[in-house]
């Protein structure tokens, strides 16, 4: 604590907080929950593009285009808690980085998140919405194992 608080005044946060106290919260969030919401995730996302060569194939980009509208359809119903959630499985951290990165694959069952890259991986065959959301659902409840523990 000690090192925390020279850290503080040697870098002149600590000054800063003092006269101005409403940069304490925004420095040091109680939770990233309070500040979750789904246009936090939404403005933040990538979302895949058509590959040129694949012109000929229209039932992958309509499959596509019906995985990720999904995606947005989940990310708009989530409360402030599943999105928390989806982004620590997503990132492997609750805060909210930059850039969010979406892929769609042929090759893969269920959501997959590459934390490193900031991608999650989705599976281009999925039926309805609510067999997209258990998938998801179930994915993202790895994270309770996973690097999300961190």
């Amino acid at each position: 604590m000690k090192q925390l608080r020279k850290g503080l005044k040697e870098s002149g946060v600590l000054t800063m907080i003092k006269e101005r106290p409403a940069l304490a919260e925004v420095l040091f969030p109680k939770s990233a929950e309070q500040v979750m919401d789904s246009q936090t995730i939404l403005k933040r996302i990538i979302w895949p593009m058509p590959d040129s060569k694949d012109e000929d194939d229209h039932s992958n980009v309509e499959e596509t285009c019906l995985v990720t509208g999904f995606l947005r359809d989940y990310t708009e119903k989530g409360s402030s808690r599943e999105l928390q959630q989806l982004l620590k499985f997503w990132t492997g951290w609750s805060i909210p980085p930059q850039h969010l990165y979406v892929e769609v694959s042929p090759e893969i069952t269920l959501p997959v998140a590459s934390t490193c890259l900031t991608t999650l991986k989705l599976p281009l065959k999925c039926q309805s919405y609510q067999a997209f959301k258990e998938n998801l659902e179930a994915s993202v409840r790895s994270t309770e194992f996973g690097f999300g523990m961190i």
